[in-house]
């Protein structure tokens, strides 16, 4: 496995996993069946990316490393901090989208760092490929979270 791969597979886990703990934070404060449906399908999306990325980091002798708790407990009091005032369907949606936004912009500069970076790779690795199919749950993220805006 080259650095590359190593990069893009660390990227979705760790992409995957914040997902998952951001969604964990605002779970509490959602009030809305369908909404807190549409998180769990959008959380569980994110631990199969984790699980994908875990595997692959393994065949090549990696283990993912975990979030820092600081950066962890920056997120979960941001949220905190964000949906005091304001826990409606709408905010909560908005909280989402951003938080899906920001994982494709921290997926796709992964990608784009591999295949135009120093150690350019192949678009079609198994880490690469991973990328772009984070890339397009997200998206579909932002479009499930669009109805409840």
């Amino acid at each position: 496995m080259n650095r590359s791969d190593k990069e893009m597979y660390a990227e979705v886990y760790r992409s995957s996993t914040m997902g998952t703990q951001s969604i964990l934070a605002l779970m509490p404060k959602v009030e809305n069946e369908q909404l807190k449906a549409d998180m769990v399908t959008q959380m569980n999306g994110y631990g199969s990316f984790a699980e994908r990325a875990k595997c692959g980091l393994a065949e090549g002798h990696f283990v993912p490393e975990e979030e820092k708790k600081s950066k962890v407990f920056a997120a979960k009091s941001g949220i905190a901090a964000e949906t005091m005032f304001d826990s409606s369907p709408s905010h909560i949606a908005e909280l989402v989208i951003r938080g899906s936004g920001a994982g494709i912009v921290s997926i796709t500069r992964s990608q784009n760092e591999a295949t135009h970076g120093q150690t350019r790779i192949s678009e079609a690795t198994d880490a690469y490929n991973l990328c772009s199919e984070l890339v397009d749950f997200e998206n579909q993220n932002i479009e499930r979270m669009k109805k409840y805006l």
